[in-house]
C-alpha cells in the first residue's frame, strides 16, 4: 500500500501544473535522462589551506577549484595537502603551470596524474594571439607527458574587447579559430574553449549590461561546435573595476544567458576575496577560516537549483539561439541583439514565440531528437522586470519545465503555453507529445 501511495504522489507531483489529461500510461512517454552527468562549477582563487575550507567550497556546490600558489608553493608539503583536501572534499583541482596571474611560468615536470583530485592543468590565462604558437608547443608537451592518462589541457582566452585579440574586421571568430587550430589538434580527449566576459556593469550607480556579451557567446558557441569542444565561461561574483557587486538574481541571470548559448562549464570569479586593493569581497574571506559573505549564500542557492537538473541539460546539444525583443521594450530594439551574426529567426518546436521583455531562447536537441529550450529573461535584473513568454508549439500537448530546479509538467492546450519569468530568471523547457 505504501508503494502504491508513493507512485500516486509521484504522478500528482509531476502533474502539478495542470491535472487534466495526465495519466500513468501517458507519463511513460516522457523522456527520461540518466543522472550520470554533472555541470562543472568552479572557483577562482583557492581558499585557506584547510580541509574545512575546501569542504566549505564543496558545500557551496562547487565541483572544481583553480589552485593558485598564494597559500602554498608547488613542490611543498602544503601544496600536496591542498590536493589531498580537494580529494577528501570531493573537489576536482585545476592546477596552474605557475602562478595563475602571470602569463607563463617555467614548466613543472611533476606528473600530476598521480593525484586523484587533479583534473586539468591551466597553462595560460588570457594569452595574446601572438602566444598561440607557444600554447601549441605546451599542448604537445602536455600530450606527451599525459598520454593515455585522463588529464585535460586548459587555457583561458581573452574576450573580444580585451587586448591581444585578433581584431581585423572585428573577427573574434578568427581569433578563437586560430587558437583551436593551433592547440586542439595537438591534444587528445576533452577540449575546452574558455573565456571570461563580465557583463554586469555599474558606473556612478547606473547599471547596464555589456553589449558585447552575446556576441562573444555566439562566437565561442559557433567555434566550439565546429571543433567538438566544450565551452567554459567565468561568472562575475566579485565586484571589481566597473563590474558591479552581484545579487542572487544576477548570478542566476549569468548562468542562464550563458546556457542559452550552450555553455556547460562555469567558474566563479572570484571564490576567495582577492588580494587586489579596491576589489569587493568574494564568496569567502581570504584570511579568516570559514568566514563567508552573502555571495556564498547566493551562489549556493543557484548552484543547488542547477544541480537538480544539470544531467538533463547536459543531455542536450546547442543548435542556435533566438533573441526576442520584448513587446514592452520602449526602444523596440536591443543593441546586443543587433550585432549578432547568426541569430535564429524561428524555433523547430514552435510556430511562434513572443515575450513581454527582451528574451533569449536557446534551441537544443537530445540524442532522441527531443527539443529542449533554455528561455531567459534578458532584461537587466536591476530593472525588476517580469517577463511573460508565450509559445505556440507545433506538436506538443505537454511541456516539462525546470524552473529554479523544480520539475513540473504542464498541459499545452491547442499548442499554446505561457510562463512568467522573474527578473534574472531562466528555465529549461522540453515540449512533448503524449499519447
Amino acid at each position: 500500500m505504501r508503494k502504491l501511495t508513493t507512485m500516486f504522489l509521484c504522478v500528482m507531483l509531476s502533474c502539478i501544473g495542470f491535472l487534466s489529461g495526465c495519466s500513468s500510461d501517458g507519463l511513460k512517454a516522457l523522456p527520461e535522462y540518466q543522472d550520470n552527468k554533472e555541470m562543472m562549477i568552479g572557483g577562482w582563487d583557492s581558499p585557506i589551506n584547510t580541509l574545512a575550507d575546501y569542504q566549505l567550497a564543496k558545500d557551496m556546490g562547487l565541483t572544481h577549484m583553480f589552485i593558485d600558489q598564494y597559500f602554498a608553493s608547488k613542490g611543498t608539503k602544503e601544496y600536496e595537502d591542498i590536493l589531498k583536501y580537494c580529494e577528501e572534499a570531493g573537489l576536482k583541482a585545476i592546477i596552474g603551470s605557475g602562478n595563475n596571474l602571470t602569463t607563463e611560468s617555467p614548466e613543472d615536470a611533476t606528473d600530476y596524474s598521480v593525484y586523484p583530485a587533479v583534473d586539468m592543468v591551466n597553462y595560460w590565462d588570457e594569452p595574446s594571439y601572438r602566444n598561440f604558437e607557444r600554447l601549441g608547443e605546451l599542448a604537445s608537451a602536455h600530450k606527451t607527458r599525459y598520454e593515455g592518462k585522463d588529464m585535460t589541457f586548459y587555457a583561458n582566452l581573452n574576450p573580444s574587447t580585451a587586448g591581444g585579440v585578433y581584431i581585423e574586421d572585428n573577427d573574434y571568430e578568427k581569433h578563437l579559430t586560430d587558437y583551436c587550430e593551433t592547440v586542439f589538434d595537438k591534444i587528445e580527449g576533452r577540449k575546452i574553449l574558455s573565456t571570461d566576459v563580465y557583463p554586469l556593469l555599474e558606473k556612478n550607480k547606473v547599471f547596464s549590461i555589456s553589449n558585447t556579451w552575446l556576441a562573444n557567446l555566439e562566437a565561442t558557441a559557433t567555434v566550439a561546435q565546429k571543433f567538438g569542444a566544450e565551452q567554459h565561461y567565468f561568472l562575475l561574483s566579485t565586484q571589481h573595476y566597473n563590474y558591479r557587486k552581484v545579487t542572487e538574481e544576477e548570478i542566476r541571470f549569468q548562468f542562464y544567458v550563458d546556457m542559452a548559448y550552450g555553455v556547460k562549464n562555469f567558474t566563479y570569479f572570484t571564490y576567495t576575496t582577492s588580494f587586489i586593493n579596491g576589489w569587493g569581497h568574494g564568496a569567502v574571506d581570504r584570511f579568516e577560516s570559514g568566514k563567508t559573505y552573502d555571495t556564498y549564500d547566493f551562489a549556493k542557492t543557484v548552484n543547488s537549483e542547477l544541480k537538480k537538473f544539470d544531467h538533463v541539460y547536459l543531455s542536450f546539444d546547442w543548435k542556435g539561439t533566438m533573441p526576442i525583443v520584448g513587446t514592452g521594450n520602449p526602444d523596440e530594439n536591443n543593441p546586443a541583439f543587433d550585432v549578432l551574426k547568426y541569430p535564429l529567426s524561428s524555433l523547430e518546436a514552435a510556430k511562434s514565440v513572443t515575450a513581454t521583455a527582451d528574451t533569449l531562447v536557446g534551441q537544443f536537441k537530445d540524442n532522441d531528437n527531443n527539443d529542449g529550450l533554455i528561455v531567459t529573461n534578458y532584461s537587466d535584473p536591476r530593472d525588476g522586470i517580469t517577463d511573460t513568454v508565450s509559445f505556440e508549439f507545433k506538436n506538443a500537448n505537454r511541456v516539462i519545465v525546470y524552473q529554479k530546479g523544480e520539475r513540473k509538467l504542464y498541459e499545452v492546450k491547442n499548442g499554446k503555453f505561457s510562463i512568467s519569468l522573474d527578473p534574472g530568471e531562466g528555465i529549461f523547457l522540453i515540449p512533448v507529445k503524449l499519447a
